[in-house]
């Protein structure tokens, strides 16, 4: 079941998932192809005994488990047979039936796709690659309510809520589908194969999902959008939903204002 879930497959990331004792309960096949041992058939002193680098990966864990946020980024080195090799590593902590756990995911220094720090989503400079032409449906999103968020709370609030709101999303798409941070608060979703009126549908779904778990928390959040197909003009694509989703924030807004 590890296999289908979205935070595991949107990229090349090598992935592992640990307990809170540090032994690996999943890792993906990158990542077991890297270091030629599937890491779950081990314990977490066996690990370290073979790979002495090892304890650096599950202090760092426990860092992570034991802070108030849910999301660590650091910079690691690997020393490997063919040399030493660096990586950026996000960990992000789950909580399932009350217990604790780090999903790693491990991207390589060099790699030419980068991830935004903050959110873990890629950066903007994904929408000039390769992979981003080939989908079919882009959604442009950006939220509402998040200036007065930092206004009221703080930018280390902002920060906290972008994080959620982009790991909340990722939770939510499918397999192949990518989060890209546009900037500020705004993002865009690239979808496969799916026609406008069903991906309205979905999107409409995460919307209200938004709402509900950061009502939770006592925060009105919520985002407008705009979805086109894309038509294999990224750049054309972006500016028709950039444009779509103004034209429905300003209805939603001039809707709420009615109702005051």
């Amino acid at each position: 079941m590890l296999k289908k879930y979205t935070l595991i497959n949107t990229s090349n990331a090598l992935v592992i998932i640990r307990n809170r004792e540090g032994n690996a309960i999943y890792n993906n096949e990158p990542l077991i192809n890297y270091l030629g041992i599937d890491l779950v058939n081990y314990s977490a002193a066996q690990a370290c005994e073979r790979f002495p680098d090892y304890q650096t990966c599950i202090d760092l864990d426990k860092e992570s488990l034991n802070s108030d946020t849910c999301f660590l980024v650091s910079n690691e080195t690997v020393d490997t047979e063919k040399g030493r090799r660096f990586f950026h590593t996000f960990r992000q902590k789950i909580i399932h039936f009350n217990q604790s756990f780090i999903i790693c995911s491990i991207y390589d220094a060099n790699d030419s796709i980068n991830i935004d720090i903050l959110t873990g989503c890629y950066q903007k400079s994904y929408l000039e690659s390769t992979y981003a032409k080939a989908y079919q449906t882009l959604v442009f999103i950006d939220l509402d309510g998040f200036k007065l968020i930092n206004d009221i709370y703080g930018h280390n609030k902002g920060d906290e809520v972008l994080r959620d709101f982009a790991q909340t999303v990722k939770s939510m798409l499918r397999d192949r589908d990518a989060i890209i941070r546009f900037g500020g608060d705004e993002f865009v979703l690239l979808l496969e194969g799916s026609p406008c009126r069903g991906v309205q549908q979905r999107i409409e779904v995460i919307r209200c999902n938004i709402e509900a778990y950061f009502l939770a928390k006592q925060l009105h959040v919520s985002f407008s959008y705009g979805i086109v197909e894309v038509g294999g003009n990224i750049v054309s694509a972006i500016n028709q939903a950039d444009a779509a989703m103004y034209k429905q924030k300003h209805l939603r807004k001039q809707k709420y204002l009615a109702k005051q």
